[in-house]
């Protein structure tokens, strides 16, 4: 479990991490709805409350993930700030930037909504991450 644990708290792991992920995330959210690239199972239908929480709390959590998996690959040393503001602002970019997009794709569209709980997934994140601290990386 010790050289897991090693290989995961390397700095290349961590960086192919939070890149690997975004760009998953990227897709996702660009991809189309009626022919996607990767069929995640999720319900296709007309829009309604129920389905609007329901993937308003997906893009809560993936931004909550995005921004504590940039902090995981930007932290090092004793100063928690720079690299939580880094990865709360690489969050919020990447989540205006994908909203953004789908005005581009032939299926999908921006939703307010959607940016709102990006966001706020981001900033939860950050929040948690300031609030509990973490331990540092082994040297």
């Amino acid at each position: 479990m010790k050289s897991a644990e090693r290989i995961l708290n390397l700095a290349p792991t961590r960086w192919t991490m939070a890149i690997g992920w975004s760009l998953l995330l990227t897709l996702f959210l660009l991809q189309p709805e009626a022919d996607p690239i990767i069929d995640l199972g999720l319900p296709r239908g007309d829009s309604t409350l129920a389905r609007e929480a329901f993937f308003s709390g997906l893009h809560l959590l993936a931004f909550a993930v995005t921004c504590a998996l940039w902090f995981y690959a930007l932290r090092g040393g004793s100063d928690r700030l720079k690299p939580l503001l880094a990865a709360l602002g690489i969050a919020i970019v990447l989540g205006v930037i994908t909203e953004a997009l789908q005005s581009l794709t032939l299926d999908r569209y921006p939703s307010f909504i959607d940016l709102l709980a990006n966001i706020a997934g981001a900033l939860f994140a950050a929040r948690l991450i300031w609030s509990r601290g973490l331990p540092r990386l082994p040297r």
